[in-house]
């Protein structure tokens, strides 16, 4: 959490083979002040989905993947880089710990793994995960990926995942990816955040005016060093004073950095989305 200046201010961009084309739309992102550039992922989607939020929306079935997204965009701007989320237990942790360590590293340091356990059972259950150990894989992962990425020989045994004495290099720029968990502000979230992550992606900023308290207290309880680092979603809104009120909301919070979605924007809208919010942005700045 930051103690004093503005948060930095990203996008969430559902990029698809029908989207409007990623690299183009980062480098407008980034013409018009943004910082940085945040995507989701999905493996697949299998036709026995079932979605949450009611109808699959057609951009699941599309969406990029996003590590090869997050490379192009690092090569042709300067802005930061990121998920959000990542589904790490979708993922070989020996191969995602190379994968991301080299991001980084070609990148410069710019890359932050926001992290999920994942809500398809049939996505996960393709990967050979039970969707009720999905949690407990992310935990055995995450530390097989920090231990490669922090230790000259690396070693682990867990559960669900193993690595024997091992090298790997390159190590990320900083000596780690900050990893950020997308988890709901229950007591349960939090105590995953405090336990393994650095810090908290809530899926909306309205989980922030609870949430945000309780997590801060956790973690200080915990003898966590530091505060947890929090990048809220501000999901799509065509309420212009709606928007400036929330982002003065995060601000006024503390959060690290704000990442307006447009993953519901179409391709014709895109565009113009986007300038609206890079005006109302620079508004808020003033």
């Amino acid at each position: 959490m930051k103690t004093s200046g503005d948060p930095g201010l990203g996008l969430l961009f559902f990029g698809t083979d029908e989207s409007w084309p990623l690299v183009e739309f980062a480098e407008a992102a980034e013409e018009r002040g943004f910082d940085a550039l945040a995507l989701p992922e999905h493996s697949h989607m299998p036709v026995a989905s079932r979605y949450p939020l009611g109808e699959l929306p057609d951009r699941y079935r599309r969406v990029l993947d996003p590590y090869i997204g997050m490379s192009m965009v690092a090569a042709r701007t300067t802005l930061e880089i990121a998920t959000c989320v990542s589904l790490l237990a979708q993922h070989d942790p020996i191969t995602h710990a190379k994968t991301v360590a080299t991001l980084d590293h070609l990148s410069g340091g710019r890359l932050t793994l926001g992290i999920g356990y994942g809500w398809n059972r049939a996505e996960l259950a393709d990967h050979g995960r039970r969707f009720d150990e999905r949690r407990a894989v992310v935990r055995d992962h995450v530390t097989v990926m920090r231990a490669l990425w922090r230790d000259e020989v690396a070693e682990y045994a867990g559960s669900h995942a193993s690595v024997s004495p091992s090298w790997a290099w390159p190590k990320p720029v900083a000596g780690s990816v900050p990893m950020l968990l997308g988890v709901q502000p229950t007591e349960r979230g939090r105590a995953d955040v405090v336990g393994f992550a650095d810090g908290w992606m809530p899926g909306s900023d309205d989980q922030l005016p609870d949430g945000l308290p309780a997590l801060c207290e956790a973690w200080e309880r915990a003898g966590r060093s530091g505060t947890p680092t929090v990048w809220p979603k501000i999901n799509f809104t065509a309420d212009d004073t709606d928007l400036l009120t929330r982002i003065e909301r995060c601000r006024a919070l503390g959060v690290d950095r704000i990442l307006l979605d447009l993953q519901s924007v179409s391709r014709d809208d895109t565009m113009r989305v986007l300038d609206r919010y890079a005006a109302l942005v620079e508004k808020s700045r003033r």
